[in-house]
């Protein structure tokens, strides 16, 4: 993997970081106050396609800094979980019926996958 694509996986995760603590706050947000109701087109889908692009270009490169760096304790099938999990919470964030105990520890395990990467990552 040369150099400038480890620098766009490192921006990638950066990005994904702040998505995940912002769907974190929306959710803590949104679970305190169960008479707002986030409107789907101005807050919900923004947030959620941002979300998506930014996963969506993350994958592939985190996929291959597997393949070509092997890393010791990430899988694909980590990436593949992680990025199916971004996309879930990014909606679900604003959903005040949401489990609380289960959307922490989907946000956790996002978070521990990023945050393991970019310790990982040599850039």
């Amino acid at each position: 993997m040369q150099q400038e694509q480890k620098q766009e996986l490192y921006t990638k995760i950066q990005q994904l970081k702040q998505y995940n603590d912002q769907s974190l706050h929306h959710f803590t947000t949104i679970a305190q106050n169960a008479e707002y109701t986030p409107d789907f087109y101005e807050e919900v889908k923004p947030f959620a396609d941002r979300m998506k692009e930014t996963a969506d270009a993350w994958k592939p490169l985190a996929e291959q800094w597997i393949i070509d760096e092997k890393p010791f304790y990430f899988y694909l099938k980590q990436i593949e979980d992680t990025h199916e999990n971004m996309c879930i919470s990014s909606i679900r964030s604003f959903q005040s019926d949401t489990k609380k105990k289960r959307f922490r520890e989907m946000i956790q395990s996002i978070d521990y996958i990023l945050t393991g990467m970019e310790e990982q990552l040599d850039v």
